[in-house]
């Protein structure tokens, strides 16, 4: 879904450096990851996420209006993130949902499994 999309993109962490096509390619895997992970839900676990998504979606598209670069948008999405981890309900319970899968998607990917497992030589 094209909300997943949003908030997928916003959860990805910065950490490791991927360069710009491989970033696209893991975000390109993640999101997909995440969405069927959701639509394997039981429908009134289903029901409650793709309506608090559409809000949230639309709350980090209007906040990342003009904020001046991917990273300024990151940002503004985190601050926003963490606001909603700190409120009561299941606004709370559904950002902790994307995050945790987000996570163990990105984490799942090789480039990034690469990085991670690199190891230098011992003279460096």
């Amino acid at each position: 879904m094209v909300f997943d999309r949003v908030i997928v993109a916003t959860l990805i962490p910065a950490w490791p450096l991927l360069d710009g096509e491989e970033k696209k390619a893991v975000v390109t895997e993640v999101v997909p990851s995440v969405t069927r992970a959701i639509a394997g839900a039981p429908f009134h676990i289903r029901l409650a996420v793709r309506s608090v998504s559409i809000f949230l979606s639309l709350c980090i598209f209007l906040i990342s209006a003009g904020a001046g670069g991917p990273l300024a948008s990151a940002l503004r999405a985190d601050r926003f993130y963490n606001l909603l981890q700190r409120s009561p309900g299941p606004i709370r319970s559904v950002v902790r949902l994307y995050r945790s899968m987000t996570l163990l998607a990105f984490y799942e990917q090789m480039p990034v499994a690469a990085r991670l497992l690199y190891v230098r030589p011992a003279g460096n």
